[in-house]
């Protein structure tokens, strides 16, 4: 072999050995590229992901607030409303007391002046009696029955009502 010949050989090699340097560069960079779009793809991928679970987390956390607070106000009001009863039931035992203390003043006045005509009190209670529930009005029915109303109205054989004592609710 002459020298010509091994020095187009060795030219050849190291043409060769360059092209495959060029080539093997050019895939490594190509690599590198895509393997830094892929990492830049996960990091927002993994940003969207975060943003997504704070914003859940976020959402989680005003629900949490709002039902916290939806408690609260149904226990103000289970307050309020138990708070409004008793002084719903507190008027109403103050108020059976003021009507116990009229009846018996007016009991008190009847028997201190006989001549006192007992059916216009009778009639007074009867129309206070009205706007009561039917048990109340029955119970207090029943505490008059002991000393009723004489009934005054003229009687079948049209005499005075002073001679029929017949007792009303008979």
């Amino acid at each position: 072999m002459d020298t010509a010949t091994v020095l187009w050989i060795i030219g050849g090699a190291v043409v060769v050995l360059v092209v495959l340097g060029l080539v093997l560069l050019f895939v490594r960079k190509r690599r590198e590229e895509h393997e830094r779009a892929k990492r830049a793809e996960d990091q927002e991928r993994a940003a969207d992901m975060r943003k997504r679970a704070e914003e859940a987390e976020l959402s989680a956390r005003e629900s949490e607030v709002q039902a916290a607070r939806a408690q609260a106000e149904a226990d103000q009001a289970l307050v309020d409303s138990e708070r409004l009863r008793n002084e719903a039931h507190q008027r109403q035992a103050d108020a059976a007391n003021l009507h116990r203390d009229s009846a018996e003043q007016i009991k008190h006045a009847a028997s201190i002046d006989p001549d006192v005509d007992t059916d216009a009190a009778d009639s007074r209670k009867d129309t206070e009696d009205s706007g009561k529930p039917d048990e109340q009005r029955q119970a207090a029915d029943a505490r008059r029955a002991g000393d009723g109303p004489i009934d005054r109205s003229p009687g079948r054989d049209g005499g005075s009502p002073a001679d029929t004592p017949r007792r009303s609710g008979s």
